[in-house]
């Protein structure tokens, strides 16, 4: 996704597993028809997921430790409506991030942050994942003193592309364009940035995998995600290359797209594992399916 890949972090840019012991792994949901009857990840109004951030197998890149956003120690995502609109539904989502602001391990600092996200699907294969949801890449969601505006994705490309009720063996794109604005605090009157951003995203199945959660054990299909993009802003400043005349983008930063954003995903109960580009690992650890 991406936010995936996250795309505040890349205006940022411009001023953007432990194993456990083995359990039962919880059963897919009890019947209830999930959303464009898609059973692999079932979306059905009330369905909650609860993810806790786990041991990554590697240490955050250098390049990239500045960009890291802070880590939450719990994402709890919720379905809050599944409404059909003309030939597709659209999924609403709440997905409210814990966030421990203490540095001191005996008092902790709680701090709650709810983010609403969608997933708009169809029977004709369309699954849109908006950029603002923990599904889009395995980071947790939401803009920070900015919005965006629009998202469009090239005709005939979505987020997950389905091959018999599974994701298949190919590989697919994803190409995403879109407009931001920076919010100005309130009563400030401040005139901030706006701009444009484009996004590619390169999905690759892999193996399937084993993965040992706080629920249990999982047989689950992997996708990789590999990302690249770059940011425009409408008022750029500083002189244009003298080759093109035009201001150049800022790039999103290659340590980014060759690492990539890894989900695991078990047919019947949804995302039950992630890793992103700054190797910051979620694991599900709690799930209530309809």
């Amino acid at each position: 996704m991406t936010s995936p890949m996250r795309l505040r972090l890349l205006v940022a840019a411009l001023l953007f597993v432990a194993p456990t012991a083995s359990l039962s792994a919880p059963k897919a949901g009890k019947g209830a028809p999930p959303a464009c009857g898609i059973k692999l990840v079932p979306f059905v109004t009330g369905n909650v997921w609860t993810y806790k951030r786990v041991p990554a197998p590697i240490e955050t890149p250098k390049s990239l430790e500045k960009l890291a956003p802070r880590q939450p120690d719990q994402i709890v995502v919720t379905v809050t409506s599944v409404e059909t609109k003309g030939t597709d539904t659209v999924i609403a989502l709440e997905e409210k991030m814990t966030y421990n602001l203490s540095t001191d391990t005996a008092k902790p600092k709680p701090s709650e942050r709810v983010v609403t996200s969608s997933i708009t699907c169809s029977a004709k294969g369309r699954f849109d994942i908006s950029p603002s949801s923990f599904f889009f890449a395995g980071e947790p969601g939401g803009y920070i003193g900015m919005t965006i505006d629009s998202v469009e994705r090239n005709k005939g490309q979505t987020s997950i592309v389905l091959t018999g009720g599974g994701i298949g063996e190919n590989e697919w794109l994803e190409e995403i364009k879109g407009k931001w604005t920076q919010v100005p605090a309130p009563d400030s009157n401040a005139k901030l940035g706006s701009g444009t951003f484009q996004l590619e995203r390169k999905f690759t199945p892999q193996e399937k995998e084993t993965v040992m959660t706080g629920m249990g054990q999982y047989s689950a299909e992997k996708l990789a995600i590999l990302s690249s993009g770059r940011v425009f802003l409408d008022a750029p400043k500083g002189k244009p290359d003298p080759t093109t005349g035009q201001h150049k983008p800022v790039e999103l930063p290659a340590e980014w797209g060759q690492s990539g954003s890894t989900i695991w995903i078990a047919d019947g109960v949804g995302i039950v594992q992630t890793l992103n580009p700054y190797m910051h690992q979620y694991q599900l650890v709690d799930a209530n399916l309809k």
